[in-house]
């Protein structure tokens, strides 16, 4: 996958608006704060919707850890490119409304969902192989643990990346639409640090103290992962990015 292709699902800019890809990501950091308190309703409402689906899932889990990622993906995991959608509308176009997010809802849900049981289902094989070979020693299990692990992480990581992406270009799909995020988390992978940290402080809060806390964390998470994508969009070359008149950034 090269950039090329990339800038192609980007968008196309002309020579003249390159000029301002630093403007258009400063622009972009920016409205993760702003979105904080100007978008803070429809943050606040989608974020809880997969907040409350996810805890859910985990009280119904029982603590049980082979369920947890499963019943995440079934029960949180419809919600997260609607909400994906909600973060886009506040960091691209600095407008985000519940037509939107509902319509987002009933048309990703089931895509959302199906994305999600990918490195969920990764999880529950290292689990699988970690309980295994802990009650066991067999050193033959080690092979198993070792491709369980490293495939949970591409997953994991690639996932941070992909939903984002499926929400902006809805044509990709499959095979591309994965190759595609493991491409930008490869060439910018710093930039995607900061979701992927929030999102692992989010599954220690609700393993570790209250479950409840996690409803705060999926709108932070999601402002978080769009804006990572977003920085790499407009350096390859996407102009959805709208700019006020007047803006300092143009």
């Amino acid at each position: 996958m090269s950039g090329i292709d990339l800038a192609e699902h980007a968008g196309a800019r002309s020579p003249a608006a390159r000029l301002t890809a630093e403007g258009l990501q400063r622009l972009v950091l920016r409205r993760v704060w702003s979105s904080l308190w100007r978008h803070l309703p429809m943050l606040a409402i989608s974020g809880a919707a997969t907040g409350v689906a996810a805890a859910l899932a985990v009280f119904i889990a029982g603590g049980n850890p082979l369920l947890i990622p499963t019943l995440l993906a079934l029960f949180a995991g419809p919600t997260v490119m609607a909400l994906l959608a909600v973060a886009q509308g506040a960091l691209v176009d600095d407008d985000t409304n519940l037509r939107t997010y509902l319509r987002a809802l009933k048309t990703t849900a089931v895509r959302s969902m199906g994305y999600s049981l990918v490195p969920a289902l990764c999880m529950v094989s290292l689990l699988a192989a970690n309980d295994v070979y802990t009650r066991t020693g067999n050193v033959f299990m080690l092979c198993s643990l070792g491709i369980a692990t490293a495939a949970t992480v591409l997953t994991i990581a690639g996932f941070t990346v992909l939903v984002p992406l499926a929400v902006a270009r809805p044509e990709l799909r499959g095979r591309r639409l994965w190759v595609t995020s493991w491409y930008l988390l490869g060439r910018w992978p710093v930039r995607f640090l900061a979701p992927i940290a929030l999102t692992g402080l989010a599954l220690w809060i609700a393993f570790s103290f209250s479950s409840t806390l996690v409803l705060l964390l999926p709108a932070p998470i999601a402002l978080l992962a769009g804006a990572a994508y977003w920085c790499c969009a407009v350096e390859l070359g996407a102009d959805d990015v709208v700019v006020p008149d007047g803006s300092p950034d143009r």
